[in-house]
């Protein structure tokens, strides 16, 4: 496989081809008709009653300003209390965020995963605004290192091929599905809805709840 090279890494050129897919090219594969390792990233009960889907971008800043204001709320009042099952499935705008999805998934644990996220989503401002591809994987490098990763893993994970087309795959279908046309949008028990505060959300999980 040849290699496409930034001023300091050699990145898979899949990984670049996905890349320029998220900023608007057209991708021949058909999503439906190839194999999937996709893991879905969740967290709670798996039989709560409302289940929650998050769509973001990694490189959004209302997904930051959500996960900063309104998450760790809807997380300690219904996630840890086996009220809501909250999946988070990311968007793919442009190269950095389907690059920082790697990041988080590297490892494929879900706790690990979660972790990651405040992380990307805390230092959003410093790594998502580089239009330098050594600035973006540099910051993402830092991040996975806060996190425990060590390097030689960090730069596999950026690397893999595979999990990119998966990612991507996975992207298509859901997006399709869904009809995600901006984030962050939410699917909570099948209803679709727009960005909203933690009050908000609270009126329409307690609905759902019976409450």
């Amino acid at each position: 496989m040849r290699l496409w090279k930034t001023e300091k890494y050699w990145i898979s050129t899949y990984v670049l081809l996905l890349s320029i897919f998220m900023l608007g090219f057209a991708y021949a594969a058909d999503p439906s008709k190839v194999e999937s390792k996709y893991i879905e990233m969740s967290k709670g009960n798996d039989n709560a009653p409302v289940v929650f889907v998050e769509y973001a971008s990694l490189t959004c800043p209302a997904c930051a300003a959500f996960h900063s204001n309104v998450y760790p709320q809807l997380n300690k009042e219904y996630i840890e209390t086996g009220k809501v099952k909250f999946i988070h499935r990311e968007i793919y705008f442009d190269k950095a965020g389907l690059w920082a999805a790697l990041t988080a998934r590297c490892t494929n644990v879900v706790n690990r995963y979660f972790g990651m996220l405040d992380l990307l989503y805390s230092e959003q401002p410093i790594w998502s605004r580089y239009e330098s591809s050594d600035k973006i994987v540099d910051s993402l490098l830092k991040i996975s290192a806060k996190s425990g990763i060590e390097k030689a893993k960090a730069i596999s994970c950026l690397e893999d091929q595979e999990k990119a087309l998966d990612l991507v795959n996975e992207f298509q279908i859901y997006v399709d599905k869904d009809a995600i046309e901006s984030t962050p949008t939410f699917i909570i028990n099948g209803k679709k809805y727009t960005n909203r505060s933690y009050d908000e959300l609270k009126k329409i999980i307690d609905k759902e709840l019976g409450n």
